[in-house]
């Protein structure tokens, strides 16, 4: 496995945590709206990063929870490209963030180059 592959695999975890948080109170989507409106209205903000914000906020307004909730565990290519700009950290709990990134973080040193 490669370190983009463990990265994916930590998105997906930290998703995970996302997700039943969510599950655990559906309210906390709006701070998620909040904040990407609140990037959105940034001028200064990255275009890129305002196109992949925009896709998150309009996959809310049209799909509510449950579309967020399968986006959270969409393992296809879309799913690992929308993680890799997700909107969520703001619900993630730090001391399970600090402990996913710790568990992936000893597994770099045995991951293959990307490459290979």
């Amino acid at each position: 496995m490669n370190w983009h592959e463990i990265m994916d695999e930590r998105a997906l975890e930290m998703d995970a945590v996302i997700a039943r948080e969510l599950r655990d109170n559906p309210a906390k989507l709006e701070l998620v709206v909040a904040w990407i409106q609140r990037f959105l209205a940034d001028p200064d903000y990255s275009t890129h990063s305002k196109e992949a914000l925009t896709e998150w906020l309009n996959l809310i307004r049209a799909r509510g929870l449950s579309g967020v909730l399968s986006a959270l565990a969409d393992r296809s290519e879309q799913g690992i490209r929308m993680r890799q700009n997700s909107p969520f950290a703001v619900l993630m709990p730090q001391a399970e963030r600090r402990k996913i990134l710790a568990k992936y973080e000893a597994r770099r040193p045995r991951a293959h180059p990307a490459s290979v």
